[in-house]
């Protein structure tokens, strides 16, 4: 199975952390934040998986040469500038090929959410692409309808929002969890320059794609961008909320 692993940002949010290293080698309890995404990756089947890197990406290719995956075959896209999660995602999918679906996960997120069933759940369903998401506090939430698709955007206070299609049924506001599983014929005629891969499945749900949320909250996760959140994250795998072995 096939994943992708958007390690590429500067880690602004982690400074001073991410001074002289790449936000994928900050470590959580010992364990680089890429070592984290890995290995959570290949404990669920993925066994090809690319990962992406800008900042500090000579740092990232030693690391990755420094530790083999026995079992897995792992790519590295190094990009020349910065691309942002659209393009990062479109410029992976050569490394993977596009005959099989793709799961893509942020490496700056911490969960439990099962990957492999949540892969299985998009095989199910069919959808262009399925976005683990989540009832919680955001700064831009996600619209869905009572169908699950995906049908605009909203501020963090729900006044002002973007509709770019008809809902069926209510309007349900949800927060974007970092991680989805995408059909590689959604980005094949994408943008070659940076754009964002939110902003791509709200065109592409726009445009008569059916783009569907999955909702994760029975799961533990956590946003890993800022050092606050790597000290809480400590505390709850010391607490045995979630583990990183």
């Amino acid at each position: 199975m096939n994943a992708m692993i958007l390690a590429a940002g500067f880690g602004t949010r982690l400074h001073p952390l991410t001074q002289n290293r790449p936000k994928a080698l900050v470590p959580l309890a010992d364990h680089p934040l890429l070592e984290i995404s890995l290995r959570r990756l290949m404990a669920a089947g993925f066994d090809r998986i690319a990962v992406n890197a800008h900042h500090f990406a000579e740092q990232v290719r030693e690391w990755l040469a420094g530790h083999p995956y026995p079992g897995a075959q792992i790519y590295l896209e190094e990009e020349s500038e910065i691309l942002g999660t659209g393009g990062g995602i479109a410029g992976m999918i050569p490394l993977l090929g596009s005959d099989q679906p793709i799961l893509v996960h942020n490496v700056d997120v911490l969960s439990t959410l099962p990957l492999r069933s949540f892969y299985d759940a998009h095989r199910r369903l069919e959808p262009e692409a399925t976005l683990a998401i989540q009832q919680r506090k955001t700064e831009r939430y996600l619209v869905f309808d009572d169908q699950a698709r995906l049908c605009g955007r909203a501020s963090a206070e729900r006044h002002n929002q973007e509709l770019i299609c008809t809902p069926r049924g209510q309007l349900h506001y949800f927060a974007f969890n970092g991680i989805q599983v995408i059909e590689p014929r959604l980005f094949l005629n994408a943008p070659t320059h940076a754009f964002s891969s939110i902003d791509h499945y709200l065109e592409a749900a726009a445009a008569g794609a059916r783009i569907i949320g999955l909702r994760m909250d029975e799961w533990y996760w956590r946003d890993l961008g800022r050092p606050a959140d790597l000290e809480a994250a400590a505390e709850d795998i010391t607490g045995g909320l979630v583990s990183v072995d």
